[in-house]
């Protein structure tokens, strides 16, 4: 009496085997989790910055003091148009006021006492390393917040280098986009 074999040979199991691995290359080259998580970063990037322009804006709008003391926190003096007289850096600030909406954090703009807008907290870049980070710099009379994007989706369609600013190699928003370099 013969007994059938039942199952896989080795050669059908490495067939199997290399078929998955190869749809396995190809569903990660055209998927490419990197670009995915870059982009996702960038996203965090445009929504900081567009929140932070829309509240120092508001700030600006509301304040009934002088410039200086709305953009520079803190700070008096003669502003000189196109001269930074404040500036601050999500990287190199101190890391125990860096967040701070109060005007000691690295926006020189005090955004707590704000009655139409709400930042409880500065947001940092979400690498926040000496590549990727956010930077204010105000003269007393115009702002600017600098973000260097990484997708290529971004780099590609132009965001840093037809935004207006004098760097193509960084995203600026605010009232002056020549304050930094």
């Amino acid at each position: 009496m013969r007994k059938n074999a039942r199952g896989f040979t080795l050669v059908e199991l490495l067939v199997v085997i290399a078929i998955i691995a190869i749809l396995a290359a190809v569903v990660v080259l055209i998927i490419n989790p990197l670009e995915l998580m870059r982009r996702s970063r960038d996203a965090a990037r445009l929504t900081d910055l567009a929140n932070l322009q829309q509240a120092i804006n508001v700030a600006a709008q509301e304040a009934t003091g002088s410039g200086v003391g709305i953009l520079c926190f803190g700070q008096t003096g003669n502003p000189t148009p196109g001269t930074v007289m404040c500036q601050g850096n999500t990287n190199t600030d101190p890391s125990s006021t860096r967040r701070n909406a109060d005007g000691t954090g690295w926006v020189k703009v005090n955004l707590s006492s704000q009655q139409s807008v709400s930042v409880p907290t500065l947001p940092v870049d979400p690498i926040n390393n000496s590549t990727y980070n956010y930077t204010y710099a105000s003269d007393g009379q115009s702002w600017e917040i600098d973000a260097v994007l990484e997708s290529q989706q971004q780099i590609n369609a132009g965001r840093m280098s037809n935004d207006g600013g004098n760097n193509p190699n960084v995203y600026e928003v605010g009232s002056n986009l020549l304050l930094l370099p």
